[in-house]
């Protein structure tokens, strides 16, 4: 079954320009995340309308020459990371708005 990645509602980001960083934060929980590199790319595509093959492709796309394999562990462990911190979440449907 495919399940798609959302971002959790209460959530606020703000971004560094100029920087691959951003700062993350679940407003009803928890302190600040601050993403960088790979974490910041997964982050920006957790959309609501890609699953977790979806996002592993678009990366491998990004970052040319990075082992799928060591890359697909990366996103999952990244994804369960923020699911955890109240960050995202997974449901069976799309969204019909992805943020931004």
């Amino acid at each position: 079954m495919n399940q798609f990645w959302h971002r959790a509602k209460a959530v606020a980001e703000v971004p560094d320009d100029g920087e691959e960083r951003l700062v993350v934060l679940n407003l009803e929980q928890g302190s600040p995340l601050v993403l960088l590199g790979s974490a910041a790319a997964i982050w920006e595509l957790v959309d609501g309308t890609r699953t977790e093959n979806d996002i592993l492709k678009e990366l491998t796309n990004i970052y040319v020459g990075a082992a799928e394999s060591s890359m697909g562990d990366h996103v999952r462990n990244f994804l369960a990371g923020l699911s955890f911190h109240g960050l995202a979440q997974i449901k069976d449907s799309p969204s019909n708005h992805p943020p931004r």
